[in-house]
């Protein structure tokens, strides 16, 4: 099943004087794994955000078949007023026994209650991921997004992805600068840069 199909699509971002990218065409179906590659300012983190719908292209074509998608960035972007199980339970307001397990496998279920100004980076970042699988996204987007972690917290956090995706089936956009960190390592890789695509 597809959900997502983009023809020939350019996004170029008003001030700039060049494109984040341009013509790319690419489907993305459920279960799918992909990984961006490509040099910094290449238009990686661009194109999952119009993956995700939170850009338009300036040119091409669009369609998506998703209702529900989960971001997890290098920044957390906690809410920072808010404790651990407040933010988790901002967007899964009936799923607290659910994300109790999802903390206690990621070894942070003691901070449930805690600030998330209190938090370490990994800390934060693990949070980050389970608020964006306990929506059960359709496609499922991590930029650089577990970079803070240790090996041990990484391999659950792996874990993990890897028991929501049973479940639900989720496609996976992931982007990391360390090949060694990617959820997927043999997903089907996007590569962008001057004349990649």
């Amino acid at each position: 099943m597809i959900l997502f199909s983009a023809e020939r699509v350019g996004l170029h971002y008003p001030c700039s004087p060049k494109p984040a990218f341009q013509d790319i065409s690419l489907d993305i179906r459920r279960g799918e794994s992909i990984r961006l590659t490509g040099p910094s300012g290449a238009g990686k983190t661009s194109l999952m955000r119009l993956i995700a719908g939170l850009e338009r292209p300036t040119s091409g074509k669009v369609t998506t078949f998703s209702s529900r998608v989960g971001m997890a960035f290098a920044e957390p972007r906690l809410l920072p007023q808010l404790s651990v199980m407040e933010n988790l339970l901002f967007v899964a307001p009936d799923a607290r026994q659910p994300l109790e397990r999802m903390l206690e496998t990621l070894a942070i279920g003691e901070l449930r209650d805690s600030g998330v100004a209190n938090l370490s980076k990994g800390e934060a970042q693990r949070v980050a991921l389970v608020r964006c699988l306990v929506v059960r996204p359709d496609i499922f987007f991590l930029d650089e997004a577990l970079g803070g972690l240790d090996h041990a917290a990484w391999k659950r956090a792996c874990d993990l992805v890897d028991k929501c995706r049973s479940d639900c089936s989720f496609a996976m956009v992931e982007i990391s600068h360390d090949p060694t960190r990617l959820l997927v390592p043999d997903a089907r890789e996007i590569s962008l840069g001057p004349g990649s695509i």
